[in-house]
């Protein structure tokens, strides 16, 4: 959200000296030791900084919002509004909104007012459950079809008609929560439900108080022809939702923009001057302050110099194609003016994209992204002819040759559009950020972990320099939190930045998210608490371990522990570790205050439910790191267990996704159950060059007791694609490079891969694997280990190019792993590598009894008495037929205890093999 504009004049609060890691004895300011704080070496130099954890209390977390005091509100998208405040160290859910959860909806934002001391205004944008007419009352359940069911018509896809709505409320100071019987209902924004991508929601403010309001695209990411290009798919029957031109691009529709709009003392709302379309415009909507956006997510407003800044997500091509258009950059941009950012038409340097016929496949024509801009949509409601689109201050790619900017590295990308900072010289916080970071403008991206800060001469100008701000480098080496998938951050009151990230999870809590504040602290730092417990919810007599041994100081400064567990408000000095026992029901904030010998704080909690047992949830296939090829039915079972009640299937909601480059997920499918089969795309719909791969979660909320709350459980499971390509490993040992290669499948390699080095991919499950092809260029042997660099090889891959040319060579599995773990490829040098795909195939098991035979494990002529049976399941299978394939592998199963006697083991892995082909075969079916 936007950093408010309180109206304090000078905020002098002494009470933000007492948060969660108050690094400060009684008088002492740090900030003020004669130095130069304005100085870029001084400003720069990372030990100066400290990055201190508020919470990791924030579920799925969305959206934060800065109160005058420095608590925190922060929303999960699942509709909870939590509270923190650092100066108790506690965490709360203070309201839940009713809100329609489905893929990427739910709660977005929360913002507040710019005069919210005096008016207790705070803003949400979110997605009702139930909705007022015209629209369907509630939405169905699960996911609206990528084409019309048979005998339907166009008027099918109404009953996935809906809205997001921006609402205001009142807060109550006494509660500490929103009144939600205020409810001022502003503005609704039309949207298509049942698919995935792109809500955006961010809300800021101008100077004269007007709402800025970001909307996202409503157009799937992975829409089917798309192929990581512009989603413009008008194919007769096919869902509406895949034509971006609908929204995006359509001067009628409220979708892909920024609006700007004044809300009045009612809730209703007028339209200020200066926007793109002047009021009675026929097809345009006065709304409208910036069209032609996909999902700029985090927008931020400067009263300063008036500029309106935003991220902008971009779409997944790897490489421009002369007949699609240009490669997926994502943008970041500035602006004072109203203006047309150009999506789907074009994007990055204003490169344009072909109008694709998505029926022939053919080019249609291009669009005039500088000239004339015709939006041709059969769903177009609004102007034909459109502005011109404005190019951004700041676009890239995957790596730095795809921009101007190398700064940026490589990797995936996802721009959060950050605040741009303002020092106060009469701020008295001594935590405050130094003058040299006055107007640059921050961002956030998502996707590499890393924060950049922009200068710029003019507001509508170029970018003029790009910092890297408080590297993860530096995190690490000074023992603090990393930046993990930030997505929001503001300024406080405070001048300190607070920091919200989401950590690696995807659509549901997880332990990398949390909230954090970053303070400018030259000198001796804080101590840092940490809290964890043997149990957080049962029954009582609940005993619970709790240990605090775990905190630390940066200084190794000694601590002491004092301790309040059951919320009431009075600590008790005691050691790093503590027993208690709870015998009353209900839930405790339990919490620990560690303080260093200079009389530095810092608190932490954890929440303990007493007459309730969070429900366990377990995906049970398939399993986490198993491999899937697209286009294959995947059937799942969830289990979940709680001892309080029977479990009622119909309450676990599950979902399937795309996951994108292990930081966030497109989901594709959602519905409820304990069983489903998914039916997953015939390709990703990203581009062969985009690291994709399958998500499936699962979660079950029990019906709590008449003394407890309820309690959540979920689980998630990673799928992988059959083919991994190299540059797309989790980790590496650092000495390999990644080379554009046109040749390559992915159109990179992985080069200098020498003796020593690894690539690792994790999560790995090998079940249903029957063998390893590596697509390599060189001389040399691979070899993949488990669970460790310096393991024992399981397999090895002798590679022998000197062609030149990119040449498969394979191995079968003679070893298999069990469970899930991480996989290590390395290498002997001398090999370039393209990509490893994991096989399951009729030459897999003649490629395992080949290696059986050769160490003496069967005896020679196994693989004889099985050839024809192979050639007949292969030729079979070229024939489509299955029936003769599955039976013929059945065959094999039955006899190889007759054929394969000298070896049990040996005849289990043939029998593993035979059985994962059929898998295979049926999971196709």
């Amino acid at each position: 959200m936007s950093t408010p504009r309180f109206r304090l004049g000078a905020l002098v609060l002494s009470g933000l000296l007492a948060v969660t890691s108050l690094s400060l004895s009684a008088g002492a300011a740090y900030a003020h030791d004669g130095e130069d704080h304005g100085d870029e070496i001084t400003a720069t130099t990372w030990a100066n900084y400290e990055k201190v954890t508020l919470t990791k209390d924030v579920g799925e977390p969305i959206d934060m919002a800065v109160l005058p005091d420095s608590r925190v509100l922060h929303t999960t998208r699942g509709g909870q509004v939590r509270l923190t405040d650092p100066a108790q160290g506690t965490t709360t859910v203070v309201n839940t909104i009713d809100v329609y959860a489905n893929s990427e909806d739910g709660l977005q934002t929360i913002t507040l007012d710019p005069d919210f001391e005096e008016n207790g205004w705070v803003y949400l944008y979110y997605a009702p459950r139930t909705m007022t007419a015209p629209y369907p009352t509630t939405t169905p359940t699960g996911s609206a079809p990528n084409s019309l069911p048979a005998g339907a018509d166009a008027s099918y896809w109404n009953q996935w008609k809906g809205y997001n709505q921006l609402s205001r409320f009142k807060w109550n100071s006494a509660t500490s929560s929103l009144d939600l019987s205020t409810e001022q209902a502003i503005i609704k924004v039309e949207v298509q439900r049942g698919q995935c991508c792109h809500v955006a929601g961010d809300v800021a403010f101008d100077n004269d108080g007007n709402v800025l309001l970001a909307t996202g695209d409503n157009t799937p990411a992975s829409a089917p022809g798309a192929s990581g290009y512009a989603p413009m798919n008008d194919r007769p029957g096919f869902n509406p939702g895949f034509d971006a031109r609908r929204g995006a691009g359509n001067s009628n529709d409220l979708r892909g923009k920024i609006l700007r709009i004044d809300v009045q003392d009612d809730g209703s709302y007028t339209i200020p001057s200066g926007n793109l379309f002047a009021p009675g415009t026929a097809g345009a909507r006065p709304e409208i302050f910036v069209m032609g956006v996909r999902n700029p997510f985090r927008i931020d407003y400067d009263p300063v110099t008036s500029a309106l800044t935003w991220g902008d997500y971009g779409p997944d091509a790897g490489t421009a194609n002369d007949l699609r258009g240009p490669m997926g950059y994502v943008e970041w941009q500035s602006t004072t003016v109203p203006l047309n950012g150009g999506w789907p038409f074009c994007h990055g340097p204003n490169a344009n994209y072909s109008n694709w016929d998505y029926e022939t496949l053919t080019v249609r024509g291009w669009y005039d992204c500088a000239g004339t801009l015709v939006n041709p949509s059969p769903y177009n409601t609004g102007l034909q002819q459109l502005p011109s689109a404005t190019a951004p201050q700041i676009w890239y790619g995957d790596q730095p040759t795809h921009q101007p900017w190398t700064e940026f590295g490589s990797g995936g990308q996802a721009p959060m559009g950050g605040p741009t900072y303002r020092y106060d010289e009469e701020n008295t916080s001594a935590t405050k950020f130094p003058e040299y970071w006055d107007g640059k403008a921050f961002m956030a991206e998502f996707s590499r972990d890393r924060i950049f800060v922009f200068s710029q001469d003019d507001p509508d100008g170029e970018v003029t320099r790009i910092q890297d701000f408080l590297p993860n480098s530096a995190l690490t080496a000074a023992g603090m939190p990393v930046w993990d998938n930030v997505i929001d951050f503001e300024f406080g009151p405070d001048g300190s930045l607070y920091v919200l990230d989401y950590g690696d999870g995807f659509f549901r809590p997880n332990p990398d998210a949390g909230l954090y504040r970053v303070d400018y602290v030259v000198g001796t730092k804080g101590p840092r608490a940490d809290l964890t417990a043997s149990v957080t919810s049962g029954h009582g007599p609940l005993e619970v371990d709790f240990s605090a041994a775990g905190s630390t100081h940066p200084d190794d400064l000694a601590l002491s522990f004092a301790w309040d567990l059951e919320g009431t408000g009075t600590f008790t000095d005691g050691p790093a570790e503590i027993s208690h026992t709870y015998t009353e029901d209900g839930q405790y904030t339990a919490r620990v205050r560690v303080t260093d010998s200079g009389g530095r704080v810092s608190l932490t909690s954890v929440v303990i439910t007493v007459g309730n047992t969070a429900p366990i949830v377990e995906i049970i296939t398939p399993e986490n790191g198993s491999f899937t090829d697209w286009g294959d039915k995947v059937a799942f079972e969830v289990k979940v267990t709680d001892p309080e009640e029977t479990i009622d299937c119909s309450r676990v909601l599950w979902s399937y996704g795309l996951g994108h480059d292990n930081t966030h997920a497109h989901p594709l499918f959602t519905g409820s159950g304990c069983t489903a089969t998914i039916e997953t795309q015939s390709e990703a719909g990203h581009g062969e060059t985009e690291n994709i791969y399958g998500v499936i979660g699962a979660s079950y909320t029990d019906s709590g007791t008449a003394t407890a709350p309820a309690l959540l459980g979920d689980a998630v499971t990673l799928l992988n694609p059959r083919e991994l390509q190299a540059e797309h490993a989790d980790a590496t040992s650092g000495g390999t490079q990644i080379v554009d290669d046109t040749t390559a499948h992915g159109v990179r390699k992985v080069t200098s891969f020498d003796e020593g080095d690894w690539l690792a991919y994790d999560p790995v499950n090998l079940v249903g694997i029957t063998g390893v092809e590596a697509r390599a260029i060189g001389t040399g042997t691979l070899s993949l280990r488990w669970g460790a660099a310096d393991a024992e090889p399981f397999l090895t891959i002798d590679v022998a190019n000197t062609s030149g040319a990119w040449t498969e060579t394979s191995s079968p599995l003679v070893e298999v792993p069990e469970g899930t773990d991480r996989v290590y490829v390395t290498s002997t040098g001398g090999v370039e590598l393209d990509q490893l795909a994991f096989t399951t195939s009729t030459s897999d098991i003649r490629a395992l009894l080949d290696a059986l035979e050769a160490d003496h494990r069967i005896t020679r002529g196994a693989e004889a008495s099985f050839g024809d049976t192979l050639v007949e399941i292969d030729a079979a299978l070229a024939a489509e037929d299955t029936t003769t394939a599955l039976s013929k592998l059945d065959f094999i199963v039955e006899q190889v205890p007759n054929r394969i006697r000298t070896d049990a083991d040996a005849a289990a892995l043939v029998i593993r093999a035979a059985e994962a082909v059929i898998a295979d075969i049926q999971q196709r079916l």
